[in-house]
């Protein structure tokens, strides 16, 4: 007989999948239709990082909502939020409905990502690691395969946005069936009128996290260790997100204007990307989970000095497919990686999970929304090499001054299945 944990994690990788599908799809879309209603470069950047500005704003409220009114009605909130910001895609004509629709994708967005870890926490018996790996894994395809369906779907109607606001409404309704039929419902109930009260400490999530006949855990850090550490995993999300979506929220606008690729070719890059997650994705979350996070942080800075370089001196279909894959490589790199610190940072000791994970991760909302408007800014006053140059400066400056701290510290180190879970440094090789 099954788990009834199981269905659960299988839940969020579904809801996961077709959410980004369908988000990706909006996000590929939105600077071309940008373009198209007269928006210039700027406008354009501004507008894909509009989304990201709420997340920073509603991600500490939907933590405090999921830890008072329970995971399951904040889950189904936003992907009901989200099936709504798609339908109004089809009214939003001009600059300020399009900014309208983009801030309630974020809300949709903040409210989200709170739950669907507090739940994968709270009832997974996977490794913490390896399941938010699935499900972070289960986003990147989605995200990715939505460049192919949405150059394909713009190349096969001539540019029709209104037919693909009509799929990407088809695909919200998907995440909200899911959500409501298999995620059970929270196991405590509100006393006869008084408040729901349903905390995601609950549950021992460390014994959640360590097989059976592994030893107690070592004393919990004191809370000036953890609020350092906190800060470095903020620092790094901030900085990963900021400097990834320099990039992911202008690609396409480079893409077309400074690479002159069709839109149909555009997907093309995006369907091949669908092969770098597929082959590097697996083998990265199995690294974080068996070595730990340490070896992996670099990796992200390291794919913005090189997919920049490569983004500037060949703007060729070959050169810019060339840039995509090492983007994507530090991506796939960096996921599992942020899934795995998250994950420790649900697994921490005291009350209050869902709001902690809630303010460390809106650190990396707000460097996706500053990515696109610190991009826009860059190309429209000293063009496209200061942008790139930028973007390398900062990947270098992440490592340096955040990165190599994080490593020095200790972490819990994910142990193969059957092994005992042990505290080893960051950047140890592991067992």
């Amino acid at each position: 007989m099954s788990s009834p944990r199981e269905p659960t994690v299988r839940a969020v990788v579904v809801e996961g999948f077709f959410t980004r599908l369908g988000f990706g799809m909006v996000t590929f879309a939105l600077p071309l239709y940008g373009l198209s209603i007269g928006m210039n470069v700027a406008e354009v950047g501004i507008l894909a990082g509009a989304r990201a500005v709420v997340e920073p704003v509603v991600k500490p409220l939907a933590g405090r909502f999921v830890d008072r009114y329970g995971i399951r009605r904040g889950y189904l909130g936003a992907v009901s939020i989200r099936l709504i910001g798609s339908l109004l895609l089809f009214s939003a004509t001009t600059p300020a409905a399009l900014f309208g629709v983009r801030f309630l994708q974020g809300a949709a967005s903040a409210a989200r990502d709170p739950a669907s870890i507090s739940l994968i926490a709270r009832q997974s018996k996977l490794r913490l690691g390896r399941a938010f790996s699935a499900t972070i894994g289960a986003r990147d395809l989605g995200n990715v395969l939505a460049g192919v369906l949405a150059g394909g779907i713009l190349a096969a109607t001539g540019g029709s946005f209104q037919v693909l606001w009509a799929v990407v409404v088809a695909l919200a309704v998907v995440p909200v069936v899911t959500v409501h039929r298999w995620v059970a419902r929270d196991d405590v109930r509100p006393p006869a009128g008084g408040p729901v009260v349903v905390s995601v400490a609950e549950p021992d999530l460390a014994s959640l996290a360590a097989p059976e006949g592994a030893p107690a855990p070592q004393e919990p850090p004191t809370p000036g260790a953890e609020r350092h550490r906190l800060r470095l995993i903020g620092g790094l999300g901030l900085f990963a997100g900021l400097t990834a979506h320099m990039t992911h929220g202008l690609f396409q606008v480079y893409a077309t204007e400074v690479g002159g690729l069709a839109p149909g070719q555009v997907g093309l890059i995006y369907s091949l990307s669908v092969v770098t997650l597929l082959a590097t994705g697996p083998a990265f979350g199995w690294a974080a989970d068996r070595f730990g996070t340490g070896p992996l942080i670099p990796v992200r800075g390291l794919a913005n000095v090189l997919s920049s370089t490569l983004y500037l001196v060949a703007p060729s279909f070959a050169g810019i497919l060339a840039a995509r894959f090492v983007d994507d490589t530090g991506k796939a790199a960096f996921r599992p990686t942020w899934g795995t610190l998250m994950a420790s940072v649900v697994r921490s000791p005291g009350p209050r999970r869902g709001r902690k994970v809630a303010n460390v991760d809106a650190l990396l909302s707000v460097g996706e929304a500053l990515g696109p408007m610190l991009a826009g800014f860059l190309w429209n006053w000293r063009g496209v090499a200061a942008m790139f140059a930028v973007r390398a400066i900062l990947g270098v400056a992440t490592e340096l001054f955040i990165g190599r701290r994080l490593r020095r510290l200790p972490e819990e180190a994910p142990a193969e299945e059957g092994t005992a879970a042990r505290p080893s440094p960051a950047g140890s090789t592991g067992g």
